[in-house]
């Protein structure tokens, strides 16, 4: 089974993820509770409207946040800083440091992401104005390459994957790119095989991270597995229990 066949088994098994999740707008319109759209994922795209122009400093912000830590606690830091009001540029440059820290305190490492977040908010005007680099961003404070190709694809439609641990975690077990790969091999790999499509590669991203959390745990949730038996991690699992 190839790597597109691997995105279709989980879009039959898990349904459209509708990401990036925008907790400011949670329950609005076309999106659920938490800020998941309601049909499948797609990037915001550059230029438009204002309301576009927010939404991709909310994604931005929310990549920062989720750095080393859930989202969970990522989205509710995002929620505190919409609800007081501060979540755009100037919003968060006019927001004294322990203020802020203290609304991004569910995020983690919370004092130091306050910095990422001001620093962005500094960044934002020129970041925004054009679609900006891989490079240009990976020179910038907070900006891995993880955090990098989240902006680039949910923000502004550029078909990157994001290879996270999550993806790189079951590629591995699924012996599609080998044990413990690289985040620059599995970006590759998944880019070499997959439709240059940004919503096709916003979904695929999506559905990796949902399955997981919900099954391809550390310690794995093997039964009802998608993969079922072929998977030669779950097959090894079964073997050891056997």
């Amino acid at each position: 089974m190839d790597l597109a066949h691997v995105i279709g088994a989980l879009a039959d098994c898990y349904g459209p993820r509708g990401w990036w999740p925008l907790p400011s707008r949670g329950g609005g319109e076309g999106r659920k509770e938490g800020g998941y759209l309601l049909s499948p994922s797609q990037p915001v795209g550059p230029g438009g409207d204002g309301r576009m122009a927010s939404a991709r400093f909310e994604i931005a912000v929310g990549a920062i946040l989720a750095q080393n830590t859930a989202w969970r606690g990522a989205s509710k830091a995002v929620a505190a800083v919409a609800t007081a009001g501060i979540l755009s540029p100037t919003g968060i440059l006019n927001t004294p440091d322990d203020q802020l820290a203290e609304l991004l305190r569910p995020a983690g490492t919370y004092r130091r992401k306050a910095q990422y977040v001001r620093n962005l908010a500094e960044c934002w005007p020129e970041i925004d104005s054009a679609v900006p680099t891989r490079q240009y961003l990976l020179g910038l404070t907070a900006f891995g390459p993880e955090t990098a190709d989240c902006v680039l694809l949910y923000c502004y439609g550029v078909p990157v994957f994001v290879a996270d641990a999550y993806a790189r975690r079951i590629f591995s077990r699924l012996g599609l790119v080998g044990e413990k790969p690289t985040y620059e091999r599995a970006r590759a790999y998944a880019e070499a095989n997959l439709p240059r499509e940004p919503a096709y590669l916003a979904e695929a991203h999506a559905l990796l991270v949902d399955h997981a959390k919900r099954r391809c745990k550390a310690r794995p949730v093997c039964s009802g597995c998608p993969f079922g038996s072929w998977c030669p991690f779950g097959r090894s699992i079964a073997v050891k229990e056997a």
